[in-house]
């Protein structure tokens, strides 16, 4: 295709339109969207939620995200899922996790999609207790009756 004596348009057209293709439909849209309330501060992946009303809407762009927008107008974050199951429900649910005196978001169940998104948590960290020589730094210590 040969075009006669390009214009500013003809260019700008062509690349408008080059640029679109790049993006699919699919990826354009949320697979689903809602809001929560949360009434203590939480910690979200590597991101802190203060209390507050939240949006959010899923997507599955390759991995599955959750793209996360405070009511009050404050910028948004995007929190990558771990891993993604199916369930079979319609409810759908934050599941959070208490360590130490945080709480943290453990899992995501979006029942309009039928899927259960489990975040990153911190690791529970379990100290075993053993017997130590006399006068050690002791966590513990085990003696015979």
């Amino acid at each position: 295709m040969r075009f006669m004596g390009s214009s500013a348009f003809t260019k700008w057209l062509i690349t408008a339109i080059s640029v679109l293709s790049f993006f699919p439909a699919s990826a354009l849209a949320a697979d689903a969207a809602g809001k929560f309330t949360l009434t203590k501060e939480v910690h979200w992946g590597a991101i802190v939620l203060a209390p507050g009303d939240y949006t959010y809407s899923l997507e599955h762009r390759g991995s599955t995200v959750v793209l996360l927008r405070s009511a009050s107008g404050q910028p948004g974050f995007l929190v990558m899922a771990r891993s993604v199951d199916t369930v079979d429900t319609e409810s759908d649910r934050l599941v959070l996790q208490l360590h130490g005196d945080q709480w943290f978001v453990s899992e995501m169940v979006v029942g309009s999609v039928g899927e259960e998104l489990s975040f990153r948590t911190p690791e529970v960290h379990t100290e075993t207790a053993r017997k130590t020589r006399l006068g050690a730094d002791k966590l513990a210590s085990l003696s015979k009756p």
